[in-house]
């Protein structure tokens, strides 16, 4: 009985294509443009791709050279090889498709000089699969004259917008005092709006400042963490521009309607676009995988219009400092979860503290503007009725 088994042991090993002793060995530090790894064992199968710092790949190519001749794995197609064999690919492309799905704006550079972890797996002919990490430092040079071409257009578009921005807030001034002959101020107008616009737009142009630099002298190796902290500090970037328009144009809003409106809608006005928390969309947008899906974009990023309705209840029910605690909260979250950049983690928590200053500012200065206004009105209403008692 012994021998039979034995028997059957012995042929069944000789039947499955074994994978011993497999190991895949690539070099420390490698140029961007092409690693060469050893691929030791024996046995034959297929190898692919899973991942690049965490992240599936969008695209790549991986040629394989053994004794039989080069083999190829194509995203989703892969070539059967026999070990041992050298398997080579181009980093810098695996990784710039994966950086241009997320930040297509940073150039690929900020990738470089730092250390990449590249996920494959090998699956043998009988379907068993082996995952090896292969950590490799990149080597390369930083292009800085793109970088200050990318940094004078912004220069030169933040000019720009905000010169012609004001001359049409300018004339639409000009044209609306002409129409009501109403001695209001509104001078700050062309320049304030002018200038918010205008910094929106230099923002949204200053993606190398927002997410390359901060990834690139920070040391972050941890690019889905790094990604989705570096949107988050990209949503609050092009956030605080807003709400800074919106601290400076509360008493020209007011103003306005306590000027050309009744007073029970000047006392229901309520402060807007001012919640603090329309920024967690864009984390949420990336960990839920709502990306992949415009549907799902959409009906998340209407929770934007949602906050901006309910600012003023927000803000009444948890305070400035409420908000704040939600938002650190969140922070604490991504930090745990997605392990990012300690410099990413830093920036998110300032710019924070700034949505919280600006938060602040908002709420009070709109409930102080507005008493302010309809006791200006009620006074202006009792000097008008004493005057008309007294002519009577």
């Amino acid at each position: 009985m012994k021998r039979v088994i034995s028997m059957i042991i012995l042929v069944f090993l000789l039947i499955l294509p074994l994978v011993t002793g497999a190991t895949l060995k690539c070099p420390p530090k490698a140029p961007t443009h092409r690693v060469v790894c050893r691929f030791k064992g024996n046995g034959t199968g297929e190898i692919y791709l899973k991942s690049v710092d965490g992240l599936p790949p969008r695209a790549y190519l991986i040629t394989i050279k053994n004794s039989g001749g080069y083999k190829h794995s194509i995203n989703d197609e892969w070539d059967t090889f026999k070990l041992p064999a050298n398997v080579s690919f181009s980093p810098v492309s695996v990784l710039g498709r994966i950086k241009d799905y997320y930040f297509s704006f940073v150039p690929d550079w900020v990738l470089f000089n730092k250390e990449h972890t590249f996920t494959f797996v090998f699956i043998e002919e009988n379907g068993t699969q082996k995952e090896f990490d292969v950590r490799v430092y990149l080597e390369g040079t930083s292009n800085w004259t793109e970088f200050k071409k990318d940094l004078e257009w912004m220069i030169i578009s933040f000019l720009f917008t905000w010169f012609i921005l004001s001359a049409l807030f300018g004339v639409l001034w000009l044209f609306n005092r002409r129409l009501t002959q109403r001695p209001v101020k509104f001078q700050i107008v062309p320049t304030t709006s002018g200038w918010i616009a205008a910094v929106i737009f230099g923002m949204y142009l200053s993606h190398p400042f927002i997410f390359g630099l901060p990834y690139y002298f920070g040391g972050g190796s941890n690019l889905w963490g790094d990604i989705v902290t570096g949107w988050s500090i990209w949503a609050l970037v092009m956030v605080v521009p807003f709400y800074i328009g919106n601290y400076l144009l509360i008493p020209i809003h007011l103003k306005s309607t306590a000027y050309h409106k009744p007073l029970p809608v000047l006392k229901k006005r309520k402060l807007a676009f001012c919640s603090g928390l329309v920024w967690i969309i864009v984390p949420l947008l990336l960990i839920s995988g709502a990306l992949d899906s415009e549907i799902k974009s959409l009906l998340l990023m209407s929770f934007a219009g949602a906050f901006a309705v309910f600012t003023h209840h927000i803000l009444k029910t948890l305070k400035p400092e409420g908000v704040l605690f939600i938002n650190l909260s969140i922070v604490g979250f991504l930090t745990l979860k997605y392990h990012p950049d300690f410099v990413f983690v830093v920036l998110l928590v300032i710019l924070l503290f700034v949505v919280y200053l600006l938060q602040r500012g908002c709420f009070i200065k709109f409930n102080e503007e507005k008493e302010r206004l309809i006791g200006e009105i009620y006074e202006k209403v009792k000097l008008i009725q004493g005057t008309e008692n007294s002519k009577n």
